[in-house]
């Protein structure tokens, strides 16, 4: 049985474009829900091990990861214009210009993260202190956040890479690749942090060891990009700079790297807020936040997947099939986010206190999560729906939906109920869900008034 579970989901050689929906669907998600799952537990194990050298060792991991998360969403846009040119030039059958496409997004990663990389190596401390890191912090992260920098291009072009191989509905080999790159960051994280057989680098050992792991994940990627081991054969003869292309790629990203710097600042602005309350709001609503990303896992990689499996078909010119299989995928995470709503409504006292039994902590996350949860269905529209766009290039009106949902009035709702002595607290958790609603509805409408459909077609390079 494990065999015929393996040899499923690393079949090379599956049509997209035919065959059942459902079983393309879950051929795609899985691995990617698996990949998601990895990609949180790594900046765990660091943690884990950062961990034994103090709090202050913590903080500077933490809030060095939040200043690499931002630089991300420059990223996570390049990604979503490359599976859309991918996806839809592979369904139509068009093998040089997939080649191309995947050439010009790794030459645009390429000089973007040098940039980065000489940015946030040189403004490394002032990062810290705009963010407001205290002096002992900003001592510790300095040197850790440099050596991320330094080593961030290996990062950024193997979440490129991973995307150029989701374009082509390969999801085996980036979940096999971020496997291998847990797996590496678990044994050095220890041999230098600690200075196992090697000189102790206390905080910087965590650094070096993500670094390390994922660059030669990485390595691996080209390795199989270059010598044609993968769907995607890169030829370095060709070489060339396609303006036309990479124009194309920025159209569709850009507005996708707006949504996610959106929800980012959002998300402080939310902290903000919630800590007008007190600690043990903050407290109550990080870890019902936490909580949240773990059930929008499964929302990530269904929309992943209906981003290619959209993409694909459209390039096929089966636009009912496009359709079917993003609505499909919404419907999977509908069911997920009902019976995941209806257990944190009935056990949301329970979830809390396994993280911290405080009683007013408890009492403040219990009430967050129970009137959170009774939206959770909005979510599978607002996430799988906004992805699948992404996979026929239409990110803009996507990205307005956002923006309004969130800064029209996710915020202002929340500053006038919190206000208001009826609601309070609450008067956030209200506000939060409300914009979900509103966010899950007009992406809804947007994608069956079915203007991707059109657009999509000018995706496609000829």
């Amino acid at each position: 049985m494990a065999k015929n579970f393996l040899k499923f989901f690393s079949s090379r050689n599956r049509d997209l474009t035919q065959g059942p929906i459902l079983k393309n669907i879950v051929y795609l998600a899985f691995p990617l829900m698996v990949s998601f799952a990895l990609n949180t537990t790594q900046s765990l194990i660091d943690m884990f091990w950062v961990g034994r050298l103090g709090s202050e060792a913590i903080a500077a991991v933490a809030m060095s990861g939040t200043i690499i998360m931002v630089v991300v969403t420059l990223f996570f846009g390049i990604s979503t214009g490359t599976v859309s040119l991918i996806s839809q030039n592979f369904g139509a059958g068009n093998l040089k210009e997939v080649e191309n496409v995947a050439m010009q997004s790794l030459i645009v990663s390429i000089i973007v993260s040098l940039i980065i990389t000489i940015i946030g190596f040189v403004l490394s401390e002032g990062l810290l202190s705009l963010i407001g890191a205290s002096q002992e912090v900003i001592l510790i992260g300095t040197p850790y956040l440099k050596i991320i920098f330094l080593g961030s291009a290996t990062m950024f072009l193997l979440f490129i890479g991973n995307a150029i191989l989701q374009g082509v509905g390969d999801t085996f080999i980036p979940m096999v690749l971020i496997i291998l790159a847990n797996l590496l960051n678990i044994i050095l994280d220890p041999i230098f942090i600690f200075g196992i057989g090697v000189p102790r680098m206390n905080t910087n050992g965590a650094a070096w060891a993500t670094v390390i792991s994922q660059a030669i994940s990485c390595l691996i990627i080209f390795y199989l990009f270059f010598n044609g081991h993968s769907k995607v054969h890169i030829r370095i003869k060709e070489f060339k700079i396609d303006f036309k292309i990479i124009w194309q790629i920025f159209k569709i990203g850009v507005p996708s790297s707006l949504q996610m710097f959106f929800r980012s600042v959002m998300g402080l602005a939310m902290v903000g807020l919630v800590a007008s309350f007190g600690t043990y709001a903050v407290a109550a609503y990080g870890i019902g936040m936490r909580l949240q990303m773990v059930t929008l896992m499964p929302a990530f990689a269904l929309g992943a997947a209906a981003a290619t499996l959209l993409g694909q078909n459209l390039g096929a010119g089966k636009i009912s099939r496009a359709k079917d299989s993003a609505l499909i995928a919404t419907f999977l995470d509908l069911i997920i986010m009902l019976l995941v709503g209806l257990l944190f409504f009935i056990f949301s006292h329970e979830m809390i206190s396994f993280f911290d039994k405080t009683k007013t902590v408890v009492a403040i996350g219990s009430e967050y999560l129970r009137i959170t949860a009774i939206f959770y269905s909005f979510i599978a529209f607002g996430v799988v729906l906004n992805r699948a766009l992404g996979g026929a290039g239409d990110t803009f009106v996507p990205m307005l939906i956002t923006f309004v949902s969130l800064w029209l009035i996710q915020i202002p709702l929340a500053i006038i109920l919190a206000k208001n002595s009826f609601f309070g607290l609450k008067g956030i958790w209200w506000s939060i869900s409300i914009a979900s609603v509103i966010n899950g509805v007009l992406t809804l409408l947007w994608f069956i008034i079915g203007k991707w459909q059109k657009r999509s077609l000018t995706a496609v390079v000829s």
